[in-house]
């Protein structure tokens, strides 16, 4: 087979996935369960986490970069539901402790505790889930 056919047939595979892609709902194509999405051990109802997860964000993640309440400002929204790099809870752990490499949001994980990042997911997630509600 020539080198021509086989990049037409490549190009027509892409294609055809990127189209299923396109229109497959995304549920179908993520495992996003409860169960799935939190799988690190987060306090998602208790309201003194998330009252510290709510004071930590407001410190460094609001106003400038991810908005009120994390709706989203100069840097992605948080409580959407839609993350480029993981939506899990252990994802936003990762990136809320290392930072995203080749992006502005930084490390914080030389500057809150454990317990503290482990809020601010405890606080993205009820913001999240009143997102929703309201919608």
């Amino acid at each position: 087979m020539s080198a021509r056919i086989r990049s037409v047939l490549a190009y027509c595979l892409f294609a055809l996935v990127a189209s299923f892609a396109f229109f497959v709902p995304m549920s179908v194509m993520a495992d996003d369960t409860p169960e799935s999405v939190h799988d690190a051990q987060v306090p998602l109802d208790d309201a003194a986490a998330i009252e510290l997860g709510k004071a930590k964000y407001g410190e460094k993640c609001g106003g400038f970069c991810h908005g009120s309440g994390g709706k989203g400002a100069r840097a992605p929204c948080l409580i959407c539901g839609r993350f480029k790099r993981g939506g899990k809870d252990s994802d936003l752990i990762r990136n809320i402790t290392n930072g995203v490499a080749g992006t502005g949001m930084g490390a914080f994980g030389g500057m809150y505790s454990k317990e503290e990042i482990v809020a601010l997911v405890a606080y993205l997630r009820a913001e999240q889930k009143a997102k929703e509600a309201a919608q």
